[in-house]
C-alpha cells in the first residue's frame, strides 16, 4: 500500500512539473486586423494587418490606413491574400504589388507574414510567390497554417519559408446551420491532430479571443455579426436551443436589419475552451516556439491571459 502511495505521489510530481516545464516560458502576442491603425500606445508585439488582396475582375489591394505609427521592430506587417487572387492574378504583377506597398510601410519591421488558405491548384503558385518576396525583401518569411495542411502535407505541401503559425480557430463551416461552434471546436481540431511529429515547419500558435453571431434565415448563414455578446440576445430574442436566438421583433441589430424568425447562432472562444487547445497543442507539437499570437488586440482583456498561459 506504501509503494503504492509512493508511486501516486510521484506521478503527481511528474505531471506538474511537465506541465510547468511546458508553459514557463510562454509569451503572448497579437494580432490587429482592422483597415486603420489608430492605436495611440503599443506595449505588446503586434502582428499587423497591412493589405487585403481579393480578386474580381481585377486584382483588388486594400491598403491599411497609419493615423498613427506602429513601433519599429516591435510590429510585423501581414498580408491577407485569397486563395481565388492567388489563383487569378498574374505572379509577377502580384509580388510587384505587394513589395511595392511593404516598402512604403511607416515602420520598420525584420518579418514579413502571409496569410493565404492556399489549395493543391495553387500551392505551386504561392509557394513561388513567396521565394520572390523573400529574395526581393530580404526578409523573414512566416506564414500561416492550417490543420488540415499538416494531416494532409504530403498531398498540400509544405512552403519553404522560415516558420508556420497554426490557425488554431475557424476550423469549422460557419455557414452551417448545425455547425457547433465555427471559431473554436476541440473535438473537430483532434481529427487532425496527426503528423505533427512529421511536418517540418517550427510553428507558432494562434488562438482566438472573438466573439460573434451567425444570422440564418431558413437555415442559410446570410450574415455575420462580430463583436456580440449573450448580453445582446436580452431584448428581441428568444433562445430556442443552446446558444440559437430566434427574433421575435424586426429590429436594427448592431446597424443591421434583421427580420421576425431570423436565428442567430452565438460562437464564443471561452476560457475552457481555448485551455483544451492550448494543452492539445502542447502535447502534439514539439518543434515549435514558445509565442502565443491572440486574434485580436480588440480582445485583449477578455480574459487574463497571463493566467491561461500558466494555469
Amino acid at each position: 500500500m506504501k509503494k503504492i502511495f509512493l508511486l501516486f505521489v510521484f506521478l503527481i510530481i511528474v505531471f506538474f512539473t511537465f506541465n510547468f516545464t511546458n508553459k514557463e516560458n510562454l509569451t503572448y502576442s497579437f494580432y490587429h486586423w482592422k483597415n486603420s491603425y489608430s492605436l495611440k500606445t503599443q506595449d505588446d508585439k503586434l502582428y499587423i494587418k497591412v493589405l487585403d488582396i481579393n480578386y474580381s475582375n481585377k486584382l483588388e489591394v486594400i491598403r491599411t490606413t497609419f493615423k498613427t505609427k506602429p513601433k519599429d521592430n516591435l510590429s510585423i506587417p501581414v498580408i491577407y491574400i485569397t486563395n481565388k487572387a492567388m489563383k487569378l492574378a498574374f505572379l509577377d504583377e502580384l509580388v510587384n504589388d505587394v513589395a511595392k506597398n511593404l516598402k512604403s510601410l511607416p515602420f520598420k519591421y525584420d518579418e514579413i507574414q502571409f496569410d493565404c488558405d492556399w489549395s493543391v491548384s495553387t500551392r505551386v503558385k504561392y509557394f513561388s510567390f513567396l521565394e520572390k518576396i523573400k529574395t526581393i525583401l530580404n526578409k523573414k518569411i512566416s506564414a500561416t497554417i492550417r490543420l488540415h495542411q499538416i494531416k494532409y502535407f504530403q498531398k498540400t505541401g509544405v512552403p519553404d519559408i522560415d516558420y508556420g503559425l497554426l490557425m488554431y480557430y475557424n476550423m469549422s463551416t460557419v455557414g452551417d446551420f448545425d455547425t457547433k461552434n465555427s471559431i473554436l471546436d476541440n473535438n473537430i481540431a483532434k481529427k487532425y491532430h496527426y503528423n505533427f511529429d512529421k511536418y517540418p515547419l517550427k510553428l507558432k500558435l494562434a488562438l482566438p479571443l472573438y466573439s460573434q453571431a451567425i444570422q440564418f434565415r431558413q437555415k442559410r448563414g446570410i450574415d455575420i455579426f462580430e463583436g456580440v455578446t449573450k448580453q445582446d440576445f436580452k431584448k428581441n430574442f428568444k433562445l430556442i436551443k443552446d446558444n440559437y436566438y430566434e427574433v421575435t421583433k424586426s429590429f436594427y441589430f448592431k446597424g443591421r436589419y434583421i427580420y421576425k424568425g431570423d436565428i442567430l447562432r452565438f460562437e464564443n472562444s471561452k476560457i475552457s475552451d481555448l485551455e483544451v487547445a492550448l494543452d492539445d497543442f502542447l502535447s502534439i507539437s514539439k518543434n515549435r516556439f514558445n509565442e502565443v499570437i491572440f486574434y485580436t488586440i480588440e480582445y485583449k482583456n477578455k480574459y487574463n491571459l497571463k493566467k491561461l498561459l500558466r494555469y
